[in-house]
């Protein structure tokens, strides 16, 4: 099976991270509150602090999809997505914290999964990387190596 291309990862991530800004503007909350109103609200609206961090987060993973691939921008382009993820993950578990009952609706399983795009997307690319500075830790698998042809060893005379 040949690897991805190179692009793929870097693709990955600024995919997840255009989705993860996009999901910060969709709904996030439906809160019914004590007198029978209720609100839909987004993660823009619901947090201050937090969607600094998410949309500083998403830049950042942005930017590191258009520069060169070291190991150092591939690290940091996965640790961002775990952290996204995490973050995000946190307010699946935990909504926020109002004055009634708070159900999570689709923007915060978006904003979720752009994370885990971001962060797969830095793993794609580390392990090309590890892959291409350490071809043989990669074996064929079985069935693979000579596919239809005889393998033949180097220490064979049995073909002269």
């Amino acid at each position: 099976m040949p690897l991805l291309k190179p692009n793929v990862g870097r693709a990955l991530s600024a995919i997840g991270a255009l989705i993860v800004v996009l999901a910060l503007f969709m709904t996030w909350y439906h809160i019914v509150r004590p007198d029978g109103s209720t609100d839909d609200t987004t993660g823009w609206q619901t947090f201050t602090n937090l969607r600094f961090v998410i949309l500083a987060g998403a830049i950042v993973t942005i930017g590191t999809a258009l520069v060169r691939q070291t190991r150092p921008v591939l690290i940091v382009r996965t640790i961002l997505g775990i952290v996204l993820a995490v973050l995000i993950l946190r307010r699946i578990i935990w909504p926020a914290d109002v004055s009634g009952d708070v159900s999570t609706e689709i923007g915060v399983y978006v904003a979720f999964i752009g994370a885990v795009l971001v962060a797969l997307g830095g793993l794609v690319d580390t392990g090309r990387q590890v892959v291409q500075v350490y071809p043989g830790l990669w074996r064929p698998a079985a069935g693979e190596l000579g596919r239809g042809k005889r393998v033949l060893d180097p220490g064979d005379d049995s073909r002269r």
